[in-house]
This record gives structure tokens, C-alpha cells and sequence, in this order.
């Protein structure tokens, strides 16, 4: 059978054609047949985005994922060290990351992992989800510009969207009337159609007619809905960064663990969003069916999907011993 050929996402790219300029020719080789292994996994994943929006997390899942597939440690070592080197080249020479996130990587952490450890396993079991009111609160602080970014906020419940398919969505791709928006995953290079509810139609009027949008000097040459004072298109980094601070100041963020720096690392980022569509659309009172949510959220495979239905038994359970 005949394999797919690998092709490098543009960043990754880049990374690799400055290692065959600068490295010999089995290290590049190397380098190219570990990225490979790396992207392939982060587009299987539907916890991350793309490339950009890794976390520190995301890489100790990603040594554990090589571990259960029965890599010899020595083969792990070698993709961590290569996965290290292109997350230094976004920071370093790129400068399109806040931070590389193997600054809150324990190394110490990873033997465990590779000889059965399953805190990462753990940790992505347990879905973290908002409620409707919480993503209330979540929205009703925003940091400033407040218009723009309570757009952001709604829109990614109401849709599912990823924070990487939001700063895709061109102004050509919405459709007011119909309030749905034509989506485009690079992670699967498919296009599907998301809707939105009528209670947000003043904030986007206003943002793309209102003078919101306009007041970027970026705003005329930008094909996106969302642009910033910086760029023509808003960065995925950002969407998360705007999350976070919104939960911060709504005092409903949380802590999953302290990674080795003493940094903590927060339960509620941007694709807890996306899981809270998911559990919203599969409760009551108006659920919908699981292939509806499953081509909603642009989910490949449906047992992604069912992810979310032992969440919703557990809700529906919990409503009926408070009593009818």
C-alpha cells in the first residue's frame, strides 16, 4: 500500500530547510523523519490546533503517545530533541510564539512517562467543559478591545470552532442572513459550515459595521474578521491569551498542575470552548443528535464525538437527584 507523502506545515518547513543548509545530511534526514512523526500526531489531536498553539502539556502527551506505540526510548528521545529545536527556531529566530513550550516541560517527568506513566492519559480523560453560564461570565469579562473579544468568546461556543479555525474565518465566508460561516480545517484540509444564534448579531454588525473593525490600520488590507492592531490576521496564541485572562478576571479559572518551572498550568483555555459546545449541544433540553454535533464540530472520526455523551449521562443523572 502505497503511503502518503509527508508535507511539512510552512513553519515546519522552514525550520527544515535551515537544517539541511546547516546540518549533514543524516541529521537533516533526521530532523525531517522526526517533525513528521510530531506533525502527524498533532493533527490527530483534537486537543491542539496546529503547531503554534503546542503546549507544555501537549509535548508530555506527545512522548507518552510514542511511548504506548511502542518507540524504544532512545527513538523518543531523538523526536523530543528535534520537536525542541523547532520550538527554539519559532522563538528564536521566528519570534511568532510568546514562549517555547518546553519551558514547562520537567525533563524528569518524561522517563516516568516513557516507562508507563499515564499523567497525561489522566488528564486529558477528565474534559473540562463550561457551562452556559459560565461562558456568560467567561464573555462579560474580556479584556480590552471588550467588543471584539466578547465576539471571540461567543462565537467560538456557539460554532465549536478552533481557536485556529476563528483567525482563518475571511469576511467572505459569513453569511449574515443565514448566520452560518464557511470553515476551513487545516487539520483535516476539509470545509464545513457552522452556525450562530441570533443574540450575537449586534456584536458582529457592529465589529464588522459598527467601526470596531475599521479603527485597525490593518483593517482595509485584511481579509479576516478578526485582525489586530499588530497584524492583518489575530494569532492563535492570542485567542488563548484572551481566554485565559477573561477566566482570570471572572474567578473561574483553575490550576491542572505546576509544571517544574512553578509556572501553573490553567484548565481553561480557548478549547475548553470547544468542548462546551460539544457538552451544550448534547443536553437538554435542545439536544442534538451525535453525527449533527460530530459535523459541527468537523470531527473525523464519530468516537471523537462520544467523547462527550458520558459527560452528558453524568449531567442528566445529576439533574434527576436534585429531584423532579
Amino acid at each position: 500500500m502505497a503511503t502518503t507523502e509527508y508535507e511539512p506545515s510552512k513553519h515546519v518547513e522552514r525550520f527544515l530547510k535551515r537544517q539541511e543548509q546547516m546540518k549533514a545530511e543524516t541529521t537533516a534526514k533526521g530532523r525531517r523523519s522526526d517533525m513528521k512523526h510530531f506533525e502527524r500526531w498533532v493533527n490527530q489531536n483534537d486537543g491542539v490546533d496546529d503547531v503554534t498553539a503546542v503546549e507544555s502539556l501537549d509535548i508530555e502527551d506527545f512522548v507518552f503517545a510514542q511511548s504506548q506505540d511502542g518507540y524504544a526510548n532512545g527513538t523518543i528521545n531523538n523526536r523530543y530533541y528535534s520537536v525542541k529545536k523547532f520550538y527554539a527556531f519559532l522563538d528564536d529566530k521566528l519570534d511568532i510564539i510568546d514562549e517555547t513550550p518546553f519551558e514547562g516541560v520537567d525533563r524528569s517527568d518524561l522517563g516516568n512517562m516513557m516507562n508507563g506513566t499515564k499523567k497525561a492519559e489522566a488528564t486529558r480523560e477528565e474534559i473540562s467543559y463550561l457551562s452556559r453560564e459560565q461562558v456568560d461570565e467567561l464573555a462579560d469579562n474580556v479584556p480590552e478591545p471588550r467588543l471584539r473579544n466578547e465576539l471571540m468568546v461567543r462565537l467560538m461556543f456557539q460554532t465549536g470552532c478552533r481557536q485556529g479555525e476563528l483567525v482563518g474565518i475571511r469576511l467572505e465566508d459569513i453569511d449574515r442572513d443565514d448566520r452560518s460561516i464557511r470553515i476551513h480545517a487545516t487539520k483535516t484540509d476539509t470545509n464545513r459550515t457552522v452556525y450562530y444564534q441570533p443574540d450575537i448579531d449586534f456584536l458582529m454588525n457592529q465589529w464588522i459595521d459598527g467601526g470596531y473593525r475599521s479603527s485597525s490600520m490593518y483593517a482595509a488590507e485584511s481579509p479576516y474578521l478578526f485582525c489586530s492592531r499588530q497584524s492583518e490576521q489575530f494569532t492563535d496564541h492570542k485567542v488563548n491569551w484572551v481566554v485565559k485572562e477573561a477566566a482570570d478576571e471572572a474567578g473561574i479559572q483553575s490550576s491542572m498542575y505546576e509544571d517544574a518551572g512553578g509556572l501553573k498550568r490553567n484548565k481553561i483555555t480557548s478549547h475548553v470552548l470547544r468542548h462546551s459546545h460539544a457538552v451544550a449541544a448534547l443536553t437538554r433540553p435542545n439536544k442534538k443528535d451525535v453525527r449533527t454535533v460530530q459535523k459541527h464540530l468537523g470531527h473525523a472520526d464519530i468516537s471523537m464525538t462520544q467523547r462527550y455523551l458520558d459527560i452528558t449521562d453524568d449531567d442528566v443523572r445529576n439533574e434527576y437527584e436534585r429531584g423532579l
